[in-house]
């Protein structure tokens, strides 16, 4: 009898972590809380407070666990479905996600607002908020290279099973501008992009645009190089084991938080 329940000792301590890392989820916190009153001056928009216009915003920071990054946060997929003082008063009206959602450097932590044109009852003390962030998360990253990329308009080489196409090789005054042609698919996986000549010194890039359509996307790159070299090393750091996560938040909080 002893031996038995030792065995089934063992077997619920060799299965407890595991549950408890499968039951890891991501977490929202509130950042920051901001309501702005009525603007002054002619039609009430020449002085309004913090240059924002009337209405409740809130900042919100999600944590996700250490085994997945944030690659994304899609804000035309966010939902704000309850807004509320703790008078009841509904404050959903004219709701906007965005502000520029950011990412942590270890992508382990994203922040975005979303913002009311309704502001709380002057003596509400406390607010309520319920809604979801879609984010895009991976699992990990992956390097890979292209170990010689001809600079010449046409050149085509290839990132997995993804083509790579040069577009525009041009000379500026501050250095170079390479227009690369890539996939949406693959510009949505790319977490990082370097170049470095074919000796392997790293060519600074400076500035960098992209702009996508359908399927394709161009990726502009101004490059710290005074004269055009014949090739160029790149490596691009894809994410992998993309998915799109659905993250429930729930805040309640007064003015000081």
């Amino acid at each position: 009898m002893r031996k038995v329940r030792i065995d089934i000792a063992v077997v619920i301590f060799l299965i407890l972590p595991i549950i408890l890392v499968a039951e890891e989820k991501p977490v929202v916190h509130l950042a920051g809380l901001r309501v702005v009153g009525p603007g002054y001056g002619l039609n009430g928009t020449e002085l309004r407070a913090f240059h924002q216009q009337s209405g409740t915003t809130l900042a919100l920071v999600i944590e996700i666990p250490e085994n997945r990054k944030i690659v994304q946060v899609d804000d035309d997929k966010c939902s704000l479905v309850e807004f509320t003082d703790n008078h009841g008063n509904n404050l959903l009206d004219g709701v906007q996600w965005g502000g520029f959602p950011t990412i942590s450097e270890n992508s382990s932590l994203a922040l975005i607002e979303v913002s009311s044109k309704i502001r709380p009852s002057q003596d509400a003390i406390r607010i309520h908020a319920l809604g979801t962030i879609r984010l895009r998360i991976a699992a990990s990253s992956v390097t890979e290279k292209i170990e010689n990329l001809k600079l010449q308009t046409g050149t085509e080489a290839h990132v997995q099973e993804e083509v790579i196409e040069v577009i525009k090789v041009q000379p500026e005054d501050e250095g170079l501008t390479l227009v690369l042609q890539i996939s949406r698919n693959l510009r949505d996986n790319m977490k990082d992009i370097r170049f470095y000549t074919v000796d392997g010194d790293p060519v600074e890039i400076w500035g960098q645009g992209s702009f996508t359509f359908g399927s394709a996307s161009q990726m502009e790159y101004n490059l710290n190089a005074k004269s055009i070299p014949e090739a160029l090393k790149v490596e691009f750091d894809l994410w992998k084991e993309l998915e799109d996560l659905d993250v429930s938040f729930e805040i309640s909080s007064g003015l000081g938080f």
